[in-house]
């Protein structure tokens, strides 16, 4: 699906972002591979949280820094006999979130897992690519941990 939506912004001559901002259509700087049943149990990744974009400089009605590529590029299988996929932030500083789903929908969090960490819920998840920004609500950046969990309901 992503791929089908990457190549009709090509034809149209825009992507609707700046080359510096987010885009899904980036690498990502970690990428793998995992399952619903391996998140069963919840999987942790190191990063360094934040970057020089600016959400809103980039068009987001969001606040927070990332850097242009995802931090993350997960293919994850498996996912339909799961009802909710979570993916959330523990960071060192004031941290956000930033999902670009299997389906190519956009979700944004800051503060949602408390003490400002984020989290995102997807329910009903769909196996595929999982496009991950770390970032931080202010300029600057800040050792952080990504987090996925899946759950039956």
């Amino acid at each position: 699906m992503k791929k089908i939506l990457a190549a009709a912004a090509v034809l149209l001559g825009t992507t609707g972002l700046a080359a510096a901002c987010p885009a899904w259509e980036n690498a990502g700087v970690q990428s793998g591979y995992t399952n619903g049943a391996d998140l069963y149990s919840p999987n942790s990744y190191s990063v360094v949280a934040g970057g020089s974009q600016s959400l809103r400089a980039c068009g987001w009605n969001h606040t927070g820094y990332v850097i242009s590529r995802p931090d993350f590029e997960f293919r994850i299988d498996g996912l339909q006999q799961y009802g909710r996929l979570q993916i959330r932030a523990i960071g060192s500083c004031d941290t956000v979130l930033m999902v670009n789903d299997a389906y190519g929908n956009w979700y944004f969090d800051d503060d949602s897992y408390g003490n400002l960490n984020p989290a995102v819920t997807l329910r009903n998840p769909g196996s595929g690519t999982y496009d991950i920004w770390v970032g931080t609500y202010n300029p600057g950046t800040c050792s952080a941990t990504l987090q996925m969990e899946t759950w039956y309901n």
